[in-house]
C-alpha cells in the first residue's frame, strides 16, 4: 500500500453522497418521485437530484415534463436557484417583456442579469422562447464567471463545425464537461434543449461548484522553517533536500543531499523536526530530486546537454540515477541522525524533445520499478503546456507519467516575462500577471485531455507559486530589465499603505498594485497572488474534475488577516477544504 493520507478524500466523498440525501434549501426538501420520469430513463438521477436541491418542482401534478422543451426564463431561474444568488425586485425593470413584477420569473431575469449569465443585448429577453443549445452553454459559462476568458478562447480553435456564435462559451462548456457534441460531431447550437438535458447539466454544474479540496501537497525547501506548523494539514510533503550533480573530480552523477557545491536543496541541520512533525500528523515525507543546471559535453563533437537530458539519454546514467535515489529514500544519514522517506519527487525542469519525453519516461518505469521493490511512492513534476504560439517544456508525456506515478504535479504558475525587450521598456510594459488565466486554463484543458492526458483526474495536483514581480519606471519608461520579487511580508507592509492603489484584472484574474516610492523617486507596478486570484485557480481546476493542489512552497505562503488586502490566502485555501 502506498502511503497517502486518504482522510480528507474520504470527507469528499461522503460530501458529494450527501448531496443526494440533502437539499441545498432546507425549506424545499422534496422526496417525491415525478410520475411521468421512468425509473430506467437516463435522467431519472438528475432530474431527481435537482428537485432534492429546490431547483425545480417541475410542470405541477408532479410531473417534471419529460420530453418537453424548456423556455429562457425556465433556464434562468434553474441557473439563479442552483448559484444561489438573493432574488432582486428591482423598481426599474430591465427588459421591455419583462415588466411585470407579479409574473413569477421577473426576479429571476433580473437577478441572473445582475450577476451577469445574462447580458442586456437588446431591449427584450425574449422569456417565453424556447431556449437553444447555444443559450444554455453560454448562460452557464457566464453564470460561471467565464465570460471574459470564452471571448479570449474564442480564436483557438472550434470543437464543432456547426458553431459560429460564442464559439468560447461553448467550448468551455463543453471542456468542463457539462455540455455534449453529438456523435457526428456536431453540436446543432439552434437546437431547442429538453428539460431533462437541462436537468442534467445543472447536477453536473452542481456537483462541480460544491466539491471540495480532497488532497493537498506541499514542498519543503529553503527556507520552509517558518510554516512547518502547516505540515499536519497536508497529505503529503516534498523536501527539497537533494539534488543530482556531475561530479567532476569521480567523472560520475551523485545525489547531493549536502551543501557542498553551493547546493541549495540540502539537508538542514534541524532536519528531523519538521520530518517528525509529518510522522505525528501521518503526513507523507517525500525526499525532492532536482538536477543541478549544469551543461556536460559528450562525444567527439564536443556537444553540450543539459545534465537532467544527459542522465535521461544515457541508459547506464539513468539506472544508476535511478539506484542512487532510492538508495536515499529508503535510508540517509545526515547530522549524526539516520532517516528515510515515504517516497519521492521528481523535479526534472525544462526537459525539450521527443527524446528527451520518451527518456523520462523510461527513467520513470526503472525508477516506479524499484520504488515498489520498497513500497515507495511516486511524484513527477511537469511543466504545463501553453496555448498555441507561446513556446513551452514540451518533454513530458502527461498520460505515460500519471500511469507510471501516484501524482503528477501541474507547475502552471511564473508566467511573467523573465526579463523585458529594450522596446518593452521604453514604452513602460508592465503587463506582466503571474498566473494569466488563459493560460491556466489551456493547461488544465490539455493534462485532463481524454486522449493524450491523465486518464484520472484525482493524480493530478494543481500547484501554486507564491512569486512576485516589481517593475520600477521612470517618466514612464521600465528600469529594471529583469524583474525585483519582494517577499510576501514586505508586499503585504506595503499594501497596506494608503498611498497604494490596488487592482484586480478581469482579464489575468491576476492583482497588481501601483504606487510611487519616494526613497528612488519611481513608480512602481507589483504583480503577486492573492486569496481572489488562488481561489479563482481552485475554482477553474474543479472545473476539470481535478480536487488537489501543491503548494510552492511552506514558509512562503501569504497567511495575513488583513482581508482589505486580500492576502489571506491560507485561510481562503483550508475554506475550501471539507468541514
Amino acid at each position: 500500500m502506498h502511503c497517502i493520507k486518504k482522510i480528507a478524500a474520504l470527507f469528499c466523498i461522503i460530501l458529494i453522497i450527501n448531496l443526494f440525501s440533502t437539499p441545498a434549501y432546507a425549506d424545499n426538501i422534496k422526496t417525491d418521485i415525478f410520475t411521468d420520469v421512468p425509473y430506467d430513463h437516463w435522467a431519472f438521477e438528475p432530474i431527481h437530484y435537482i428537485r432534492r436541491l429546490g431547483i425545480t418542482d417541475g410542470i405541477g401534478n408532479n410531473l417534471f415534463g419529460l420530453g418537453q422543451t424548456i423556455k429562457r426564463c425556465e433556464f434562468a431561474a434553474f441557473l439563479v436557484k442552483l448559484m444561489k444568488w438573493e432574488l432582486v425586485f428591482p423598481e426599474e425593470y430591465s427588459f421591455i417583456d419583462n415588466e411585470d413584477k407579479k409574473v413569477w420569473y421577473y426576479p429571476y431575469i433580473e437577478t441572473a442579469l445582475l450577476n451577469g449569465a445574462v447580458v442586456k443585448e437588446s431591449e427584450r429577453f425574449r422569456p417565453d422562447d424556447l431556449i437553444t443549445r447555444e443559450e444554455m452553454a453560454t448562460m452557464i459559462v457566464r453564470a460561471l464567471g467565464y465570460d471574459t476568458l470564452a471571448s479570449r478562447l474564442a480564436g483557438l480553435g472550434n470543437p464543432f463545425d456547426d458553431v459560429t456564435k460564442n464559439p468560447g462559451h461553448i467550448t468551455i462548456a463543453k471542456d468542463f464537461g457539462i455540455i455534449t457534441g453529438y456523435s457526428d460531431g456536431t453540436f446543432r447550437p439552434d437546437d431547442h434543449a429538453k428539460r431533462e438535458e437541462a436537468a442534467a447539466m445543472m447536477a453536473r454544474l452542481h456537483k462541480k461548484l460544491t466539491c471540495k479540496i480532497n488532497e493537498m501537497h506541499a514542498f519543503y525547501a529553503i527556507d520552509s522553517a517558518r510554516q512547518a506548523h502547516m505540515i499536519k494539514h497536508f497529505n503529503s510533503v516534498g523536501f527539497g533536500w537533494s539534488r543530482l550533480e556531475y561530479d567532476w573530480e569521480s567523472d560520475d552523477v551523485i545525489l547531493n543531499l549536502t551543501s557542498n557545491n553551493n547546493n541549495e536543496y540540502s539537508i538542514p541541520p534541524l532536519f528531523t523536526e519538521p520530518l517528525n512533525e509529518a510522522k505525528r500528523n501521518k503526513t507523507a515525507a517525500l525526499l525532492m530530486v532536482t538536477v543541478n543546471n549544469e551543461i556536460i559535453i559528450t562525444g567527439e563533437t564536443g556537444n553540450g546537454l543539459p545534465l537532467a537530458e544527459y542522465i535521461l539519454t544515457n541508459p547506464q546514467e539513468r539506472v544508476e540515477a535511478a539506484g542512487l535515489i532510492v538508495d536515499a529514500v529508503v535510508s540517509t544519514s545526515a547530522y549524526g541522525e539516520e532517516t528515510g522517506f515515504d517516497g519521492v519527487v521528481i523535479d526534472f525542469e525544462c526537459l525539450n524533445g521527443e527524446l528527451a519525453k520518451q527518456s523520462l519516461n523510461e527513467f520513470l518505469r526503472e525508477l516506479r520499478a524499484r520504488l515498489d521493490k520498497n513500497n515507495k511512492i511516486l511524484y513527477v513534476a511537469v511543466h504545463p503546456v501553453r496555448r498555441p504560439g507561446q513556446a513551452y517544456y514540451d518533454g513530458y508525456d502527461y498520460k505515460t507519467i500519471a500511469d507510471t506515478a501516484d501524482r503528477i504535479i501541474l507547475m502552471a504558475h511564473d508566467y511573467y516575462a523573465k526579463e523585458l525587450k529594450d522596446y518593452e521598456m521604453q514604452i513602460g510594459y508592465t503587463d506582466t500577471p503571474l498566473t494569466p488565466i488563459d493560460e491556466i486554463y489551456y493547461a488544465l484543458k490539455v493534462i485532463t485531455d481524454k486522449e493524450t492526458g491523465v486518464q484520472d483526474p484525482s493524480k493530478i495536483l494543481l500547484q501554486f507559486s507564491f512569486d512576485s514581480v516589481q517593475w520600477k519606471l521612470k517618466n514612464g519608461k521600465v528600469i529594471n530589465k529583469y524583474p525585483f520579487h519582494p517577499y510576501y511580508s514586505s508586499i503585504n507592509d506595503r499594501l497596506i499603505m494608503d498611498n497604494v492603489s490596488l487592482y484586480y484584472s478581469e482579464v489575468s484574474q491576476n492583482p497588481y498594485a501601483r504606487f510611487f516610492d519616494p526613497e528612488d523617486e519611481t513608480d512602481n507596478v507589483l504583480w503577486f497572488e492573492d486569496s481572489r486570484s488562488i481561489q479563482t485557480k481552485i475554482n477553474l481546476s474543479q472545473m476539470f474534475g481535478i480536487s488537489g493542489i501543491s503548494i510552492w512552497r511552506l514558509g512562503n505562503i501569504p497567511d495575513y488577516e488583513q482581508s482589505a488586502v486580500y492576502l489571506d490566502v491560507w485561510q481562503t485555501i483550508m475554506n475550501n477544504k471539507p468541514d
